[in-house]
């Protein structure tokens, strides 16, 4: 998959008794287009990150599978456009379009 889209998803949920976040956070780890699932602290509780072929295919898992599950109050889906830098890499492209010059 050549054109693939990534998303980060925030995730707010309900603990469940005995086991707090871990049994939805399992859940939502069980996916395929799931690619890692944190616990955070802030203003939601799970960060996910999924891949899928589309916009449409990532929106079709949100709407149809993550909302879903029971004890998920809301979801936020952030796109991302572009990559400047990953897994440590940057893209060795500067804002005017030439290759960086590095010593």
């Amino acid at each position: 998959m050549t054109n693939e889209v990534r998303a980060v998803i925030e995730l707010k949920i309900t603990p469940q008794r005995e086991c707090g976040f871990g049994k939805i956070a399992q859940k939502v780890s069980a996916f395929e287009q799931v690619e890692a699932c944190f616990l955070m602290s802030g203003g939601y509780d799970l960060l996910v990150f999924v891949k899928g072929e589309s916009l449409q295919d990532v929106a079709a898992f949100v709407a149809q599978d993550l909302s879903t599950i029971d004890g998920v109050i809301s979801t936020a889906t952030h796109f991302m456009l572009k990559t400047y830098k990953s897994k440590g890499l940057a893209d060795g492209v500067s804002c005017d379009g030439r290759l960086a010059v590095t010593p």
